[in-house]
């Protein structure tokens, strides 16, 4: 299964374009970023995102540093009241591949997971939207 995810991201990796502006969320392996959007309806737009505790953080995003049963794993809080969507873009600088993967919607006020391969080194997190 490794093997094929690898291979994947590969094959992948040579078509898929870099996405980056100021609604992503960069995210390397140990790090934890709160998330602060201005909401509108169902349409968030990210006001602040960093590393520093903030109690006022709608979403909380942690990555693992260390990999566990082969894979780093993205955690995902969700402390909005509608269920949270967003794309996801993994990347290995020292390879200077990149691909977009599905990544998990997260149930209203809950937390969900995702698992990457340790040699992702970084994730891209990006259009972020509720869905009710």
């Amino acid at each position: 299964m490794t093997r094929f995810l690898l291979s994947l991201f590969a094959l992948a990796s040579l078509t898929t374009l870099a996405y980056a502006d100021k609604n992503t969320v960069l995210l390397h392996p140990g790090d934890t970023v709160y998330a602060r959007f201005d909401l509108k309806g169902t349409k968030i737009k990210m006001i602040h995102a960093g590393p520093e505790k903030d109690d006022a953080a709608q979403v909380i995003l942690s990555w693992n540093k260390v990999a566990k049963d082969g894979y780093r794993t993205l955690k995902v809080e969700n402390k909005f009241n509608d269920d949270l969507v967003y794309k996801v873009e993994m990347r290995s600088l020292s390879q200077n591949h990149q691909m977009r993967v599905p990544s998990t919607p997260v149930v209203a006020g809950k937390v969900g997971f995702d698992n990457y391969p340790p040699l992702v080194e970084e994730l891209a997190l990006f259009d972020f939207k509720l869905e009710p």
